[in-house]
C-alpha cells in the first residue's frame, strides 16, 4: 500500500493525516511564528531619535523567514516519504 498524506496548512498550524500499510496517523504541528512583529520604535520617542531603537525592516523579515523555514522543515519531516500528498489550506472559494 502506498503512503498517502492529507495536509491542511497555514502559517499558524499544520494538521497532518497519514494513511499507510501501518494504519492511520494524525498529527498537529503548531508554528511559533508571529506573523506581524511589532516594531519596538513605533511609539513616539521621548528625547532624541536613536536609529538603533527601531529595527530595520529587513532584519524583521529575516527573523520571520527563519522562523517559517523552521516550521516548514518540521512539516516536511512529518510527511516523510509519502507517495501522495493532498494539500489544503485557507483561501477564498473561486466563483465560476
Amino acid at each position: 500500500m502506498s503512503t498517502q498524506v492529507g495536509l491542511w496548512i497555514d502559517h499558524k498550524k499544520a494538521s497532518i493525516v497519514i494513511l499507510s500499510a501501518r494504519g492511520e496517523e494524525a498529527g498537529l504541528i503548531i508554528s511559533k511564528v508571529e506573523r506581524q512583529r511589532r516594531r519596538s520604535g513605533d511609539s513616539p520617542l521621548k528625547g532624541s531619535y536613536d536609529p538603533i531603537q527601531v529595527p530595520a525592516d529587513d532584519t524583521r523579515q529575516n527573523i520571520l523567514t527563519s522562523e517559517l523555514n523552521h516550521y516548514y522543515d518540521s512539516v516536511i519531516a512529518a510527511i516523510g516519504d509519502a507517495d501522495q500528498v493532498l494539500i489544503f489550506g485557507p483561501g477564498k472559494p473561486r466563483s465560476n
